[in-house]
């Protein structure tokens, strides 16, 4: 009994001296949207810029299924196309309040938290502004577009930082900042008409966000900081062009802003890291934090999260105190694992490689298990059949006008924006859809268009759905249906 009790004490000393108190770290977070994929101007000169500002975690937008590719550019380990984030450190994808956030494990029980998001991009407020809108038609758009966009990240990301966690947010807003249209700035800065409160800007304001490029540069006038644009491409700016500061990174929680500088073209405006060749149509923006990292929740994941089969698993975990843990892989729905792979070394994230040969086609969770074998936290993934293509199908081949329509996907990649639009019957024009809906970054499944969620009322004849690649308009799949 007494030997049992010290080897019991002298596990739970391990257990605090591996846990240990949280130290203070320097963090660089970085927001970059490279351009449809990134390949519009020169594809390694977005791996250059984010090498540049040496950033750790890199929140993308417009990846277009490249993710993949960036992150090898830029040197950059790790990488999650549900989320569209790199990272020097090990990601978590977590469910916090309703949105898809990623736990960054800064060390082995140590996180920070960051979300990404690209709000909506039209109608866009400063060409309205631009083409004569008064104040309040302009403030009753963004109420009616992007605020809806980003109010459900509020409240779980205020509640993270409130419990000790360093939270970032980054992000192509689509929407000035209230802090740069201030009554001081359409003196300098024709566009800016009026002051105005931009609500985004606005209500991050409100849930404790300190915008880290105007913590470091307080004032408008002095440094606008504008991320839109450097041109499209680089160096062609429209006339009518409406420039301004819409790529941020927020912060929230305990972390001190340190610096934020604004990546681009070399010789730009304000820009303080500048490449001879850039590569996209914005402005990054990289801002350095002394954040002191919250204790890591139990966390699983498997890597890639959509594997073919026969495709290699990686399985990372966190919070590996404790005796007698171990990994599971187990069904979608139940908890009796059909493999279980030892913890064998407690210094690293790793867990295990797992072929997923053992498996056939479907969806699975990774587990962490306790000594008991009972599950301490798991996440989903999928293996796809070896030659598995998209697809894309109505659930009936007619639907009546003004019910839902609804269609099934298979297969699809399961990046963060993957999408499917609707469209008339003939040949398709991409950008000219009657109402699109984003997947959720899931690989199969079913999604409903209610008339209220199209442009237009469907009348009587034949339409065309079209499944599409991670925000871009790369057709994966499509099918049609009709309207009587």
């Amino acid at each position: 009994m007494r030997s049992r009790a010290l080897a019991a004490l002298a596990a739970l000393v391990a257990a605090l001296a591996l846990a240990g108190p949280a130290q203070a770290k320097p963090v660089t977070v970085m927001t970059f949207n490279v351009w449809y994929g990134g390949v519009q101007v020169d594809f390694p000169a977005i791996g250059r810029a984010i090498r540049a500002a040496d950033a750790d975690v890199v929140g993308i937008q417009e990846p277009e299924g490249n993710l993949g590719r960036i992150a090898r550019s830029a040197g950059l380990p790790y990488y999650d196309p549900t989320l569209h984030l790199i990272s020097r450190y090990p990601l978590f994808a977590a469910n916090v309040g309703g949105v898809r956030i990623a736990y960054v494990a800064t060390d082995l029980d140590h996180v920070v938290a960051i979300a990404n998001v690209h709000l909506t991009a039209t109608p866009y407020g400063p060409e309205w502004v631009r083409d004569g809108r008064s104040a309040a038609a302009v403030l009753k758009l963004e109420r009616e577009t992007r605020l809806p966009d980003i109010e459900p990240y509020l409240r779980p990301l205020a509640g993270l930082a409130r419990r000790g966690v360093p939270v970032f947010l980054t992000g192509d807003m689509n929407s000035p900042s209230f802090l740069d249209w201030t009554p001081a700035v359409p003196a300098v800065r024709p566009q800016v008409r009026y002051p105005l409160v931009w609500p985004v800007s606005k209500a991050l304001a409100d849930a404790g966000f300190r915008d880290s490029y105007r913590d470091v540069h307080p004032d408008p006038v002095a440094r606008p900081g504008l991320t839109w644009t450097p041109g499209t491409p680089p160096g062609r700016i429209r006339a009518s062009e409406t420039l301004d500061r819409i790529d941020w990174v927020m912060a929230s929680g305990p972390s001190t802003t340190l610096s934020s500088r604004i990546v681009g073209e070399a010789g730009g405006p304000d820009v303080d890291v500048g490449l001879d060749r850039w590569g996209s149509d914005h402005r990054a923006v990289a801002s350095s934090f002394e954040a002191t990292p919250g204790r890591a929740p139990h966390l699983v994941s498997a890597t890639p999260r959509v594997a073919r089969f026969g495709q290699k698993l990686t399985i990372r975990y966190t919070t590996t105190a404790g005796r007698g843990r171990s990994i599971g892989v187990l069904p979608a729905h139940g908890n009796r694992p059909l493999v279980t792979l030892p913890i064998l070394d407690g210094s690293d994230h790793l867990a295990a490689y797992f072929g997923s040969r053992s498996l056939g086609a479907g969806s699975y969770r990774a587990a962490l298990l306790d000594g008991r074998g009972r599950v301490q936290a798991s996440s989903r993934f999928w293996v796809l059949a070896p030659n598995a293509r998209p697809r894309i199908a109505p659930v009936r081949g007619t639907f009546a006008a003004g019910k839902p329509i609804r269609l099934r996907w298979r297969n699809a990649p399961g990046n963060k924006l993957d999408w499917i639009g609707i469209y008339r019957s003939g040949p398709l024009d991409t950008y000219d859809y009657l109402g699109f809906s984003y997947l959720g970054a899931l690989p199969h499944g079913t999604v409903s268009f209610a008339p209220g969620d199209l442009y237009t009322k469907l009348k009587p004849g034949r339409y065309v759905a079209g499944l599409f690649l991670d925000d871009g308009y790369s057709l994966l799949a499509r099918t049609s249906f009709r309207v009587r």
